[in-house]
């Protein structure tokens, strides 16, 4: 089957797929416009509190026990992030 990604037609067709046959579409895609050299990038973000006044229900993010890091500790998260 050759890889759709040119119309809304072909696009509606993936959702049809099974998710293994839609996994190896897109690696053949990745592939072809890539090639097969794939890379990662570390991120980090340091969170120097939990409190927050979002207040929505379904966050996992803001625990019973609120805390606030130190500078030291931010730039001991900082150093460590550099190495």
């Amino acid at each position: 089957m050759p890889l759709a990604h040119e119309s809304v037609e072909n696009a509606l067709h993936l959702t049809e797929l099974d998710l293994f046959t839609l996994g190896k579409m897109a690696d053949e895609l990745r592939r072809e416009e890539c090639g097969d050299v794939v890379t990662f990038v570390v991120n980090r973000n340091i969170n120097f509190t939990n409190i927050c006044i979002g207040g929505c229900k379904f966050c996992a993010f803001t625990r019973m026990k609120k805390y606030v890091l130190s500078i030291e500790q931010i730039l001991e998260k900082v150093d460590e992030a550099w190495r």
